[in-house]
């Protein structure tokens, strides 16, 4: 009896404080969820590394995270940039042969391109482009290559030319201002200072030109309010995404903890039963070497459940489950019948929830049916794709619409089975004197695998 008593206090005290084996499955179990939604938490270089990684392998899709969507907005202003720099250098030749000062055009596009180059490895080493300082910097240098224009293009060349390749190359500086301010106000003034000085450069083209330049002017403020919307939505959809991962994980962990919660629950059940009995001092001599046994038994499972909670036999078989939960029980005028599931394999996790429910049926048969007969039946249908196992009784049975479902009937054979796919019937009618009653028959049933 003390064997039984002590882990009987310790899960006790598990349940209580939350103890080693729920804890360890609540975190395995967010964890899980975290991994399954592909928001993994680690620093910036292994952020980088596992998008370009995916990329390169062909895997696609950047992360619906809030780090995907700044991924996708560098993405967009790096590439936007590198596209205008592509066409200008298969247009090189010939725009520098048109420059009226082919130096200066050689020296203001070197110092863009490298200016490019330093903003492109900046942003690309962050996954983000909400630099402050470095988008001032570039809205900058982009003003500069703008006032420059009149320097080495004509006037006549100032539109529909690669020479002035100032208005085209710089549209990507309104668009990254839209992806790195959070304010407004910053955006316009972006746009502001760079339409100003492009129209301050093209003051002297021809008049049939000047609509043109009208327009060019306009498309600054375009881009940056189509990158503007375009990154607030997505970065709204990302936060959205990631609070609804975060309530998954909560509410897995919460599942893991009530599924654990359960088990403790059940195994706590058949050990308070026995202790019952044994603790009532009326057990006849002939029952106190049973029960003691089976106390010892069910203090061993405790034990194993502390020790190593997730642990299940490889190889389970429903005979094994049935005649290892009947083992327990040997005071009992029990009858085992399993030749007909010979060979009935099962998932072990199905075969754990099995054993337990029969031990908890013939448990209640013991504190409850006063029965002179037990039989526990195993049987397979391969026709109906089924096995079952019946427990029946001829004891005093109940009346299952009136009386109370106790945790032992209802949830370890009800519940707990659910999970793995098994229904549970019962059967039983109630005796009243002086007609004895039919017993209780309870009835598992699962699929063959």
């Amino acid at each position: 009896m003390g064997d039984a008593a002590v882990p009987v206090a310790r899960v006790v005290r598990r349940m209580a404080t939350g103890g080693r084996s729920g804890t360890t499955g609540i975190s395995r179990v967010a964890a899980g969820a975290r991994r399954g939604t592909g928001c993994v938490v680690m620093g910036t270089g292994g952020t980088r590394r596992a998008v370009l990684r995916r990329w390169w392998d062909g895997q696609g899709a950047l992360p619906t995270t809030p780090a995907g969507v700044e991924w996708c907005a560098v993405a967009v202003v790096v590439g936007v940039r590198a596209v205008n720099l592509a066409q200008l250098a298969v247009a090189f030749p010939q725009a520098q042969a048109q420059a009226t000062r082919p130096g200066v055009f050689a020296a203001v596009l070197g110092g863009y391109l490298a200016e490019s180059a330093v903003v492109a490895v900046l942003v690309l080493r962050a996954g983000s482009y909400r630099n402050r300082p470095l988008a001032w910097a570039d809205t900058g240098a982009a003003c500069l290559v703008l006032l420059a224009q009149p320097a080495f293009s004509s006037a006549a060349d100032r539109t529909g030319s690669w020479t002035a390749f100032g208005f085209a190359c710089t549209l990507s500086t309104a668009v990254g201002a839209a992806v790195a301010f959070g304010r407004r106000r910053e955006t316009a003034l972006v746009v502001a200072l760079l339409a100003g000085c492009y129209l301050g450069t093209s003051l002297d083209v021809p008049a049939a030109h000047r609509s043109t330049v009208l327009g060019n002017a306009v498309a600054y403020a375009g881009f940056a309010a189509l990158g503007r919307l375009l990154t607030g939505y997505l970065r709204r959809l990302a936060a959205d995404a990631e609070r609804a991962r975060a309530e998954a994980a909560r509410a897995a962990a919460e599942t893991a903890r009530l599924r654990e919660l359960e088990r403790q629950r059940v195994l706590l059940h058949d050990n308070v039963g026995v202790l019952r009995l044994l603790a009532g001092g009326t057990v006849p001599a002939a029952l106190d070497g049973p029960l003691r046994a089976q106390a010892e038994a069910l203090a061993n499972r405790v034990r194993a459940f502390l020790d190593e909670p997730d642990r299940v036999p490889d190889g389970a078989t429903l005979v094994g489950a049935v005649r290892a939960a009947a083992g327990e029980y040997a005071d009992l005028p029990l009858e085992v019948v399993t030749d007909l599931a010979d060979g009935v394999v099962l998932d072990p996790a199905t075969a754990r929830a099995v054993r337990a429910a029969v031990a908890t049926l013939l448990a209640n048969v013991r504190l409850h049916a006063g029965a002179s007969s037990v039989v526990v039946h195993a049987d397979a249908d391969p026709d109906e794709g089924e096995w079952e196992v019946t427990v029946a009784d001829d004891g005093r049975g109940f009346d299952p619409a009136t009386a109370p479902r106790g945790f032992g009937l209802g949830v370890a054979a009800g519940s707990a089975l659910a999970a793995h796919g098994v229904t549970v019937h019962v059967r039983s009618l109630p005796s009243r004197p002086p007609a004895p009653g039919d017993g209780t028959r309870v009835t598992l049933r699962g699929a063959l695998r």
